[in-house]
C-alpha cells in the first residue's frame, strides 16, 4: 500500500512512491471534470493540476506517479514535510465549480499530505 488515507482525507506517503487516490461522492448526473492540486505551506502550487472526467460515475481515481510525488520534497534536516491538496468538481457547460470537503470536514479545513523521505531510489 503506497498511500494511507485517514477518515479525514489526510494522506500519508513516501516521496517518490506511486499510488491511487479515490475521490467518491460525485453526482452521476453529468460528466464532470474533477481536478486535483497540491500546494506547499506557502500556497505555492506543486506540479501541474491533474484532472479526469467522471463519465457520470460517482467516483474517479487519480493515479499519482512516482515522478509526481517526487516533487514533494522533504528537507534533509526534517523527518517529514506537510503539503496541502484540494479537489474541485467542474461542469464546463454551466460554469459550475465546487471545491470538495471531506464528510467530516468543513470549509476552510486543510487536506494534508504528509510526506516521508525516500528510503530507496528504485527504477
Amino acid at each position: 500500500m503506497a498511500f494511507q488515507t485517514d477518515e479525514h482525507g489526510n494522506i500519508t506517503l513516501i516521496q517518490g512512491d506511486s499510488g491511487i487516490l479515490i475521490v467518491s461522492g460525485i453526482s452521476p448526473d453529468k460528466n464532470y471534470t474533477v481536478y486535483f492540486a497540491v500546494q506547499d505551506r506557502n500556497r505555492k502550487p506543486i506540479g501541474s493540476e491533474l484532472f479526469i472526467n467522471s463519465n457520470k460515475s460517482t467516483e474517479v481515481a487519480f493515479y499519482l506517479t512516482g515522478d509526481f510525488t517526487d516533487l514533494l520534497k522533504v528537507e534533509k534536516n526534517e523527518s517529514f514535510a506537510n503539503y496541502y491538496y484540494g479537489i474541485k468538481v467542474c461542469d464546463a457547460d454551466t460554469g459550475f465549480e465546487d471545491t470538495l470537503v471531506t464528510d467530516t470536514g468543513e470549509i476552510g479545513d486543510l487536506n494534508t499530505i504528509t510526506v516521508y523521505p525516500k528510503k530507496v531510489e528504485g527504477i
